[in-house]
């Protein structure tokens, strides 16, 4: 099974993981790569969205409002609507998660200095992490829940191995890891199969199903954005995790 995907670097708007290329049934994925003055815009018809910038500057125009996203910044864009993105920046990179939405809702702006204040520590030892929530369980939203996960250097994160394969699936996207580092991503699927892929920046891993923890090598940290879609229902959304009996 392919669970993993590369970005590329080309200016413009890339999918990067489909129903036409993975398993996935509900998220979709997108990289924008915009030079300074560089604009595209984005349609949604049915679809919500999750942006997030990890490089440059971004100027998003919706509707009436207009925001500036900086690294680590997130932006929840309902169904139906059309948003203007405009690169700032010299050199400005967007990901953005896309699934079909249920219900309509509101635009919702994550400042990323803001989300990483409140951040949530979790695990200890060598598997401490940060996460800061950018869109959460509780904002309303149909599918996606996205946030940022920060590891330390040469450590884990995910871990104990956790799973959600009944009522949501995820994609992680990897960035700011260093050019001589790497990180591993390791599926261990419900029926004993396991899979292990070497992530850098600009790559992402589709997780369908299954425990899902990863490393980082010494002198790197492990930093991904990292998406949920609800399955079945809004519901879905606030469903819990359930860890790996051995590690637990």
């Amino acid at each position: 099974m392919e669970l993993k995907f590369t970005a590329p670097s080309a200016p413009g708007l890339h999918r990067i993981v489909g129903r036409e290329n993975s398993c996935l049934e509900v998220l979709e994925l997108f990289v924008l790569n915009l030079a300074s003055g560089g604009a595209q815009t984005i349609e949604l018809e049915g679809s919500e969205a999750s942006l997030v910038c990890i490089e440059g500057k971004l100027r998003v125009t919706a509707a009436s409002s207009e925001y500036m996203l900086l690294p680590g910044d997130g932006l929840y864009v309902p169904r139906g609507q059309t948003v203007r993105v405009e690169g700032v920046s010299e050199q400005s990179r967007l990901v953005m998660a896309t699934a079909e939405a249920w219900s309509d809702a509101e635009y919702i702006y994550a400042d990323y200095g803001s989300a990483y204040r409140e951040k949530e520590v979790h695990g200890r030892y060598n598997y401490t992490r940060d996460i800061a929530n950018l869109l959460t369980r509780s904002d309303r939203a149909s599918r996606i829940v996205t946030g940022i996960t920060t590891g330390q250097d040469g450590a884990w994160t995910s871990w104990p191995p956790h799973h959600h394969s009944d009522t949501l699936e995820e994609i992680y996207f990897y960035f700011d890891i260093p050019a001589d580092g790497f990180g591993v991503h390791v599926g261990m699927l419900l029926d004993g199969t396991e899979q292990a892929e070497i992530v850098r920046s600009g790559d992402a891993v589709i997780i369908p199903s299954g425990y899902h923890p990863t490393v980082a090598s010494p002198g790197a940290r492990m930093k991904y954005v990292w998406f949920l879609g609800a399955k079945g229902s809004e519901e879905d959304r606030r469903a819990p995790s359930e860890d790996h009996p051995i590690y637990r």
